[in-house]
């Protein structure tokens, strides 16, 4: 990183800042940047991985090395200061490298014309441009196809050979696949924030009902199940075969679903309730692995894994 980069500008009259401007700092300018970025620190609290506190606590921790607020807060949104913009003029190009070495760090493409994968369509939205982008720069001449469907069809197509792999959730007997987990994820109940149904808490999925994944035809994961037995005698009143489509509708206010938070956590337009007498519900968690038939080219299999893991804990 060149010394630049961090040079102090001009219209910061901050000794603190000019003076001990280390990793420490230049991470609390990204956290600045991020809520500029999305327009509020709950969106970067989302995107950070981290609690809104914690992104509160980063804030201030900055203002106060820098002298200066650097925000203004308007009914809920963020508006920053001319100080923060100055700022972030200089350290901006710092961040944009620190995305390219991601990259870099990043297992090398192996040589292929085609790349052929299965996976849901909640998994496709949150992949599929960052994958575009990493082949479009390391193997500009590849094919790249992607199928959308159930476990049990993409298993199905593995077997066939009409796929060389799948990023699929865990269920029972993949013991005769080649696979590898590349994320954790958590199920819960979700209704809109923006709407009264988020007062009701619990009494929400009893009024509009709960919308829950259809089962395929091997009916729906024990993990999946395990979950929905919190339901009790309440039964789902809407199935669907798309997640995408169950968070359409919580989103707009007319039913809880049942999601999948990194598909919830995409926008910050919905908010978890819990069943009663449970504040951390542990249950619904599961994995998501990548999939093969052990005869397959295991470095593109490998290739997609760690590409896959990257953006899925990336978003």
């Amino acid at each position: 990183m060149s010394e630049t980069c961090l040079r102090r500008p001009a219209v910061v009259n901050s000794p603190v800042m000019s003076r001990d401007l280390n990793v420490d700092q230049i991470k609390n300018l990204w956290v600045l940047d991020l809520i500029i970025q999305t327009g509020s620190l709950r969106k970067a609290a989302l995107q950070a991985k981290v609690s809104p506190s914690a992104i509160s606590q980063t804030l201030s921790s900055l203002e106060t090395s820098v002298g200066k607020p650097l925000l203004v807060r308007n009914k809920g949104e963020v508006v920053p200061t001319q100080d923060a913009l100055s700022i972030l003029e200089v350290v901006r190009p710092a961040f944009a490298v620190f995305e390219r070495l991601k990259d870099l760090s990043s297992v090398q493409a192996p040589q292929m014309s085609w790349l052929s994968f299965g996976t849901y369509e909640s998994i496709a939205v949150d992949i599929l441009p960052g994958l575009i982008h990493r082949l479009k720069s390391t193997l500009p001449h590849l094919r790249l196809s992607v199928r959308v469907s159930r476990t049990a069809n993409l298993l199905t197509m593995i077997r066939k050979g009409e796929l060389c792999s799948a990023l699929i959730t865990e269920v029972d007997d993949l013991d005769r696949f080649y696979a590898k987990a590349v994320y954790e994820d958590q199920l819960g109940f979700f209704v809109s924030a923006k709407h009264p149904i988020a007062k009701m808490g619990w009494g929400a999925a009893k009024e509009y009902g709960v919308g829950s994944l259809a089962p395929g035809k091997d009916g729906l994961p024990r993990y999946f199940n395990r979950f929905i037995k919190q339901l009790g005698s309440l039964k789902p009143s809407v199935q669907s075969d798309s997640f995408e489509t169950l968070r359409s509708a919580a989103a707009a206010g007319v039913i809880v679903s049942v999601l999948p938070k990194r598909v919830a956590h995409r926008n910050d337009d919905l908010i978890e309730i819990f069943p009663e007498g449970s504040k951390n519900n542990e249950v619904g968690k599961h994995r998501i692995l990548v999939v093969s038939q052990s005869n397959c080219d295991t470095d593109e299999v490998d290739f997609l894994a760690i590409e896959a893991a990257r953006l899925l804990n990336r978003n």
